[in-house]
């Protein structure tokens, strides 16, 4: 089939991301695959990586596991870290179990949605700071994805997620620009900079 052609005279709207290689503008990054710019920051991207569990306690302000409190856990991504953070923070051991055995990260965001006794305002005083823990040993354990954290210097990184206003903007990145005043909270951009500047 041919392409469709398109009307003359009237302007198609761009699809395409703003130069990532600008260093005046901001680092947009959404999903985890080869064909998106800056795929790496994604909390999908596969990325192996320990945090012990006496500091997940700390973070969670309770005992994650009882019975080897002094161990740690090895995730395959941010995602895997973030979730059994969450199941942990509310006490679902079984859960917390569960999101350690699944490898696919979309899968683990679904068994974190499920957490049992979850209270979105509880979780909002300390999810932000489990992502800043995750990206600290997610580019600091690996040294490839660090020199791609630390190339970016000192421009603002962005989750052009159009859907998500609390780890993104809520626009697209060939949107995001001209609606630069109607952002989201980015906050999944925030503790990425905060990785850097901890990781520097």
């Amino acid at each position: 089939m041919s392409p469709a052609k398109k009307k003359p005279g009237k302007k198609q709207p761009s699809s395409d991301p703003p130069d990532s290689d600008d260093s005046s503008l901001p680092v947009f990054f959404h999903m985890p695959q080869e064909k998106w710019p800056w795929h790496q920051f994604c909390q999908w991207y596969p990325s192996v990586f320990t945090v012990s569990k006496q500091e997940i306690s700390a973070l969670c302000g309770r005992e994650v596991d009882p019975a080897d409190p002094y161990g740690s856990i090895t995730v395959t991504c941010a995602e895997q870290f973030m979730m059994y953070c969450k199941a942990a923070y509310f006490g679902d051991t079984q859960r917390q179990a569960r999101i350690m055995q699944e490898k696919d990260p979309k899968e683990q965001k679904k068994l974190g949605k499920g957490t049992v006794g979850f209270n979105d305002a509880r979780w909002d005083e300390v999810k932000s700071k489990v992502v800043e823990v995750g990206s600290i040993a997610k580019f600091g354990q690996n040294p490839h994805l660090k020199a791609i954290l630390m190339s970016t210097g000192e421009r603002l990184l962005v989750e052009a997620s159009r859907t998500d206003r609390i780890w993104g903007i809520g626009f697209k990145a060939d949107e995001a620009m001209v609606n630069q005043a109607n952002w989201g909270e980015n906050r999944l951009g925030k503790a990425l900079m905060e990785a850097r500047r901890i990781l520097r």
